[in-house]
């Protein structure tokens, strides 16, 4: 078997053999990252479509946190508590290295963490958020697990942990994360007001299923790579089984 391998014919089919398969592999391959872009974007496409409502008419305080918030449009309208705001260490955003400022929103429904934006490295305190009553358009996002570490100073956390914050904060929380856009003075949507010190921190990537149709041509092209295998292999074996010699008739056997 070996030495038929080894001869100039087989080695040209099994060298054949194996940029068919290696072609197989990446075109699927190529084809999974398409579902997986084609679903991402599906998935964009699809929360861009639901108009921006008010926080309350989409959730309750204390409610679940469900998998279609993520990325949801809200305006959520209250009173920064600026005394309770934080500081969550060790973010990165564009490369820089920093803290997220997070400041409880005081509504009549309830208390909700508002991520108004980014600054670079741990300041000794924490940007002042607006004054009176403010209105907040945003997305929204889910809490975070606790991280290990060492104790920090307050204001400084190292994740957004609602669990921990729901005894630390008085009232009723909201169980998810607004991520500001713009603020904006009183009840309305109106004129942004300036941010000072701070960048935006954009909404996280959603987890979107895969475009199915572009799954099935991954899966297809490696059934492909599968059957090639299979069919240099039933030539091989019907080539050797072909030369193999043919036992002799035993003496007085009939046919």
């Amino acid at each position: 078997m070996f030495r038929r391998l080894l001869t100039p014919r087989w080695v040209g089919m099994l060298a054949a053999l194996a940029v068919v398969v290696a072609a197989c592999v990446l075109l699927g391959l190529w084809q999974l990252g398409v579902a997986r872009d084609s679903g991402r974007q599906d998935a964009v496409a699809a929360a861009s479509t639901l108009e921006r409502a008010p926080l309350e008419q989409v959730t309750a305080p204390h409610s679940d946190f469900k998998s279609d918030y993520s990325n949801r449009a809200v305006t959520v309208t209250g009173t920064y508590a600026a005394g309770r705001s934080l500081l969550v260490v060790d973010r990165r955003l564009d490369g820089r290295v920093g803290s997220w400022v997070v400041t409880p929103l005081e509504t009549a429904a309830g208390t909700v963490p508002v991520l108004r934006g980014f600054v670079d490295g741990t300041p000794a305190s924490v940007p002042a958020p607006p004054t009176g009553v403010v209105t907040v358009t945003g997305t929204l996002g889910p809490g975070e697990s606790p991280r290990d570490g060492a104790p920090l100073p307050a204001p400084q956390v190292r994740s957004v942990d609602l669990a921990s914050l729901v005894n630390e904060w008085p009232g009723d929380l909201y169980n998810v994360v607004v991520l500001a856009s713009a603020e904006s003075a009183g009840r309305t949507v109106g004129t942004p007001l300036a941010a000072a010190g701070l960048s935006r921190v954009p909404p996280p990537p959603l987890d979107a299923p895969l475009n199915l149709r572009n799954a099935a041509y991954a899966v297809q092209w490696w059934v492909f790579g599968i059957f090639a295998i299979w069919m240099w292999w039933k030539m091989f074996r019907a080539e050797q089984q072909a030369d193999e010699p043919v036992a002799a008739p035993r003496e007085g056997a009939t046919t």
